[in-house]
């Protein structure tokens, strides 16, 4: 899964990250942890949470601080654009 994270058709590292992130929270009852979205998809912990605040900042993720913390999807899948 990590050369696919870093070296996919969908552009850069970081838009291939964000999808992929993504797609795992939709798949996901729950919050999901930056190191496990990490593990999943092969990248630098740094990394992931760099991305996580852009889908954070476009109102795609929330983030959950503290011990038992994660981020999650806020929007509908089935709703939401590539472009958004």
């Amino acid at each position: 899964m990590q050369e696919v994270a870093q070296y996919g058709e969908l552009g850069p590292t970081w838009f291939n990250t964000s999808i992929k992130s993504l797609a795992i929270m939709a798949s996901t009852k729950g919050l999901i942890t930056s190191s496990t979205l990490a593990i999943e998809l092969g990248v630098e912990s740094s990394f992931i949470r760099k991305v996580l605040t852009k889908l954070i900042d476009a109102n795609l993720v929330e983030g959950y601080g503290g011990r038992y913390g994660g981020y999650k999807i806020m929007v509908n899948p089935s709703e939401t654009t590539i472009y958004e």
